[in-house]
């Protein structure tokens, strides 16, 4: 079964038809996967899987994996977690893709994957290890906190435009604690 894992949609250029975004956010918990423990990437763990691939990934709408609207260019690591460059097709419905980004109406970057290797972590949390990258899709909700377009590049310096975003914020996911209830 492929598994999706959303993604920071960082930065769209429709000139050069580019999509940037955070492929895999490190060590981030999110519960809006089947695992009621919830779910984290650990760093590398798509690292053979883009030795073979890289520049092979397809770019795709919401998994639908009747159309590929791109390919993948590059991978690289950062404090944030693996970021994923995408060269995005011509014609209509690649620029309808960036259309959508840009404004928004698809936010946020998911991948598709299969899990080779995942252990449960200390605090309980399933810790993916190591698995193989499928595709990439842009979609409109994503499962981690911070996976929101943030910026639709023109022609600026792309370090510059994601210094603001590469710190991640301190969220507490703790679970609330239940309510007393007495019935009278």
């Amino acid at each position: 079964m492929i598994e999706p894992l959303n993604m920071e949609l960082r930065d769209v250029d429709e000139r050069q038809r580019l999509i940037v975004g955070v492929v895999a956010p490190y060590d981030e918990v999110t519960y809006l996967v089947a695992d009621p423990n919830g779910e984290r990437v650990r760093r590398g763990a798509f690292a053979r899987s883009i030795a073979h691939r890289g520049a092979k990934i397809p770019l795709l709408r919401n998994h639908d994996r009747t159309t590929r609207l791109g390919v993948s260019r590059t991978f690289t690591e950062d404090g944030a977690g693996l970021l994923g460059e995408f060269l995005v097709n011509n014609g209509d419905p690649g620029d309808l893709l960036l259309e959508d980004c840009r404004n928004g109406y698809l936010g946020a970057l998911s991948a598709g994957w299969l899990p080779l290797d995942a252990r449960r972590g200390s605090d309980g949390v399933r810790e993916v290890v190591e698995a193989k990258l499928v595709e990439v899709s842009a979609v409109a909700v994503p499962a981690y906190e911070g996976a929101a377009m943030l910026a639709v590049r023109n022609a600026q310096d792309l370090d510059a435009l994601l210094a603001p975003f590469l710190a991640r914020p301190d969220v507490n996911l703790d679970p609330i604690a239940p309510l007393a209830y007495r019935h009278r």
